[in-house]
């Protein structure tokens, strides 16, 4: 399939590392030139590192989703070196942990919401300015099943994802009119960094053998048996920022094996 991405420039955040890296790997195996964003300078490197390796085109752009200001000088920096940006990929998340909600404090959620969602709020708001004046542009989210469904043991994410999902629907409804395709992707569990991260704190919580009897009952929740792996994610990103998905917009899909089947 030809997808009509060779040329233009995506910003995806959060892609040092996990899903977002693969994100940027896979949209800059389509021609797309990747500004490769994290807070972590470092991992920002790595990612482009592989990318160049692979021939494609991607810049280092570090800086913080969760501030304002950062955003706007970030993408200034990128559209300077770029011309703009034609796809932005929403995709930063931080999840602290599994956490009964009342043990669980203010600052933690303020930490968790201000990246998922306030990050995308950011993002959108600055991105969308030329996107709205070119009358062209793809935005997609990543959310969560948790947003979708709910997740105990994960209240401020959860909440955090669906406002990302209403977010999508909205920009989608008001962007529509410029020619701006909004959507998001709601994955479940995937095999990524910072899901290991989680899961390591869980096994030393719960004990190996305790541990392993949740991950069986967890797999079998998924008709597939299987946890997503990050191009599973990746994969649909591509889609939903080509010309092939032009007429798709103000949707969600799940990318997740079957865990969860909204109506």
């Amino acid at each position: 399939m030809n997808t009509g991405l060779r040329g233009r420039t995506a910003l995806v955040t959060g892609s040092g590392q996990g899903i977002g890296r693969m994100i940027a790997s896979c949209l800059a195996r389509e021609g797309v030139k990747v500004a490769v964003n994290d807070i972590n300078l470092d991992l920002t490197k790595d990612s482009v590192s592989q990318i160049h390796s692979e021939a494609g085109e991607a810049v280092s752009a570090p800086f913080d989703i969760t501030d304002y200001r950062a955003v706007e000088k970030g993408v200034q920096a990128i559209e300077e070196q770029f011309g703009r940006v034609d796809i932005l990929v929403n995709n930063a998340a931080l999840l602290l942990g599994h956490h009964d909600f009342i043990e669980t404090s203010p600052a933690d959620w303020d930490r968790e919401i201000k990246v998922c969602f306030y990050g995308a709020l950011n993002c959108c708001h600055v991105v969308a300015k030329g996107m709205v004046s070119r009358k062209s542009g793809k935005i997609v989210n990543i959310a969560s099943d948790a947003g979708r469904i709910g997740q105990a043991r994960e209240i401020a994410y959860a909440a955090s994802k669906s406002a990302v999902i209403g977010m999508a629907k909205s920009l989608a409804q008001e962007l529509g009119q410029y020619n701006i395709n909004v959507n998001a992707i709601a994955p479940a569990g995937t095999d990524t960094p910072l899901r290991q991260s989680v899961e390591q704190k869980e096994r030393e919580r719960l004990g190996e053998e305790k541990y392993r009897e949740r991950e069986r009952k967890i797999l079998r929740l998924y008709p597939l048996r299987r946890i997503g792996r990050t191009e599973d994610i990746a994969n649909m990103v591509v889609f939903l920022a080509s010309d092939a998905a032009r007429h798709v917009t103000g949707q969600v899909i799940s990318v997740n094996g079957g865990y969860a089947m909204p109506g």
